[in-house]
């Protein structure tokens, strides 16, 4: 999908390194001049949290005695063709994720955007926009015969924005739903996977196929869902009864591995409080370790984005959201601005690596050649902070970019505490603290003016 990552000679990388406290500070600063402000999020980010990641699937013995990497893993035949290995590791997957709290950059964007980006003249104008454009009739809402909830009671967006390809559902811990787009789904949430079916091929030889999904609808794992109960000698999950707890959390001397991760444990209190109720009971179709389709009785599968994957099932009300969230910071933009005086939007890119370049993409793009826009790309990468772009094509369509060369979590503290020097009247509550000494987190792919009379209608 476009252009790809590079890595930095080691000459530049040294000298991004060295340029990362000033890298922040020129990131703090324009956050703080920001209209708008979009999270764009990957692996690195959740891997912050103690997550494993794709590099991570080489660590567990069993795929390894079987010479899987993760892309052979993350396919949907495996459903058809051993659901014992699919649900192993997308059991552990969706255990570990229940499990490991979010790390501490979730509760320090939130109060920037509480702070920042949800009570200005921009945020105000956005969120009215977008209410009045769902109002509207679109082949969208046909898409889908069932979706997990409804947008009805989900506060529309403002000035701020989470566009995320990480699937395990965290950001519903601190952010509204309104305001949370996942390009690739959730583990939270579920869609037909097909019928399981043997017939006889011309030979007379016995093959098993599966048949398609029986219907684009998606819907919510309980909130109280028991664990999947998987063998983490075998990493196989049989069909039968769930697991009766998560079994408690150890520490994690090296890397987190499926089934074995390091951070903390999550609080239940917070949990997907801000995941909407789901529209429909499904809960009895999780009563087995494999879960079954509620319309056609078939399997269940995450509704995830796979590898090799043409029967995933996006959430129609997400999506449309989302691009009405962004034309409206456009219209808004071309409405109100001009390039002389452009809206402000600041991309914070963390995390996002070069194994799925989706997040880099939209990041590059999403506001790109829009004249009264002028977009500021903050790339936190520990490996990959440059633009993939050219940057003089980039700088034509009124994209800059700012490389921080650094762990996530580690420069998301170190902005904040630039924001909180510059700002403290934006802020009650004391920074927390970076880490003494900056160490760069290797290992991971991977963060009011006035508006006048102006129509919403148009």
């Amino acid at each position: 999908m476009g252009a790809q990552p590079t890595k930095p000679e080691r000459e530049e990388a040294d000298e991004l390194r060295k340029n990362v406290p000033q890298a922040c500070s020129e990131a703090a600063d324009a956050i703080l001049d920001a209209d708008v402000l979009l999270l764009a999020t990957g692996a690195g980010w959740s891997a912050e949290s103690g997550l494993a990641v794709y590099r991570d699937i080489a660590n567990v013995k069993a795929y390894a005695e079987r010479d899987l990497t993760y892309r052979e893993l993350c396919v949907p035949s495996w459903l058809r063709d051993e659901p014992e290995l699919f649900w192993g590791f997308w059991g552990l997957c969706f255990n570990d994720y229940r499990q490991t709290r979010p790390h501490d950059g979730y509760g320090i964007v939130k109060k920037w955007r509480d702070a920042m980006f949800s009570t200005s003249d921009v945020a105000d104008v956005i969120g009215l926009r977008v209410a009045e454009q769902e109002k509207q009739s679109s082949l969208e809402d046909l898409k889908n015969e069932e979706e997990a909830w409804s947008n009805d009671h989900v506060t529309p967006p403002g000035a701020f924005f989470s566009y995320t390809s990480n699937v395990d559902a965290h950001f519903y811990d601190v952010l509204d739903a309104g305001e949370i787009r996942e390009c690739h789904g959730n583990v939270e949430l579920y869609q037909c996977g097909g019928r399981r079916v043997v017939v006889e091929d011309e030979e007379g030889e016995k093959v098993l196929y599966m048949s398609k999904k029986c219907s684009r609808s998606v819907w919510r794992a309980p909130s109280d869902l028991a664990p999947y109960a998987v063998s983490t000698e075998t990493m196989l999950a049989e069909d039968g009864t769930r697991a009766s707890s998560l079994a408690a959390k150890t520490d994690v001397d090296d890397k987190a591995t499926i089934g074995h991760t390091g951070g903390e444990t999550r609080d239940p209190s917070t949990t997907l409080q801000h995941m909407p109720p789901p529209l429909n009971d499904r809960s009895k179709t999780f009563d087995k370790n494999w879960p079954i389709c509620p319309r056609c009785g078939g399997r269940a599968r995450p509704a995830i984005l796979m590898f090799e994957d043409n029967d995933w099932v996006d959430s129609a009300l997400q999506d449309r959201r989302y691009r009405e969230w962004t034309a409206a910071v456009r219209w808004l933009a071309t409405e109100t601005r001009s390039a002389s005086n452009p809206l402000r939007v600041v991309i914070l890119e963390v995390g996002a690596g070069g194994n799925v370049t989706t997040v880099r993409h939209e990041s590059e793009h999403v506001f790109r050649n829009v004249d009264a826009v002028a977009t500021t790309l903050i790339r936190v990468n520990p490996e990959l902070p440059l633009p993939d772009n050219d940057v003089d094509k980039l700088a034509a369509g009124r994209v800059r970019v700012v490389s921080i060369m650094a762990g996530g979590l580690d420069a998301i503290k170190r902005i904040d505490a630039c924001l909180r020097e510059r700002r403290p009247d934006l802020f009650d509550e004391s920074p927390i603290p970076p880490d003494e000494a900056y160490t760069p987190l290797a290992g991971y792919e991977a963060i009011g003016e006035e508006l006048g009379d102006i129509r919403l209608d148009e």
